[in-house]
């Protein structure tokens, strides 16, 4: 990898990290600031995955592959990738409640996806890193991987504290659908790391950022409608009155 790439993974996950500790606002008291804690983990994803970018793990992973699961081959993680998501706003259709609103929980997961999308997008042209089926150039980093992540950690920001098998079986979807990446052929052990912190921290900024933008929205939002219906005998007719 060149080092303009590094350096731009390093502008990007600084942006992240930024956004969780240093963004300042009003916000409602069920949203709070990431503790500095809390990003160690996807920090140490990425720095390890910046560790194994190099050409002889990626020819013994390839190895590893052809001896023994040149065969293998599954789907599943196109679909688990958005497991944790579904869970997220499944729950609350079936009555188990979160810390926020099904529409605010919506408004998360679109937010936080568009942050991770376009991270994750953003690399792939920029780096164009072959994958290990020399399929494509667009390997790393994952973005199956980033996407199972990001919806993990929000299925733990809503859920954990209700029961912790919340965030084991979400992180555990994500790591599986990792672990399927590698197994398809798809992607480097480098791509499916750091797209594993681009996620976390992703979801991560989207709770901070999220509360500040409903905020500006909401101003712009009126907040008295009134609505006077009027009938002469013949036609109906109204006014419409607006207040901000």
């Amino acid at each position: 990898m060149s080092k303009n790439t590094i350096i731009c993974l390093l502008v990007i996950v600084g942006f992240l990290l930024s956004s969780t500790c240093l963004f300042s606002q009003e916000r409602d008291s069920t949203y709070r600031k990431q503790k500095t804690k809390e990003l160690i983990a996807p920090a140490v994803l990425i720095a390890t995955g910046m560790v194994f970018i190099n050409n002889s793990t990626k020819a013994e992973q390839k190895e590893w592959h052809t001896k023994y699961l040149s065969s293998f081959r599954t789907n599943a993680d196109d679909y688990l990738q958005v497991t944790p998501q579904a869970a997220v706003m499944g729950l609350d259709i079936i009555g188990v409640h979160g810390k926020h609103s099904f529409v605010d929980k919506g408004g998360i997961i679109l937010l936080g996806s568009a942050i991770m999308l376009g991270t994750v997008f953003g690399l792939k042209k920029i780096t164009k890193i072959q994958r290990p089926d020399d399929s494509t150039n667009d390997s790393f980093p994952s973005g199956h991987t980033a996407n199972a992540f990001f919806g993990a950690t929000v299925l733990a920001e809503e859920y954990g504290d209700k029961s912790v098998w919340y965030t084991i079986g979400g992180y555990t979807v994500a790591t599986t659908t990792g672990t399927f990446r590698m197994l398809n052929n798809r992607h480097w052990l480098s791509d499916v790391l750091i797209g594993a912190g681009i996620g976390i921290l992703s979801a991560k900024a989207t709770y901070v950022v999220y509360p500040w933008i409903k905020q500006k929205l909401m101003k712009k939002v009126p907040t008295n409608v009134t609505v006077i219906p009027v009938y002469d005998g013949r036609t109906v007719g109204g006014s419409l009155t607006i207040g901000f």
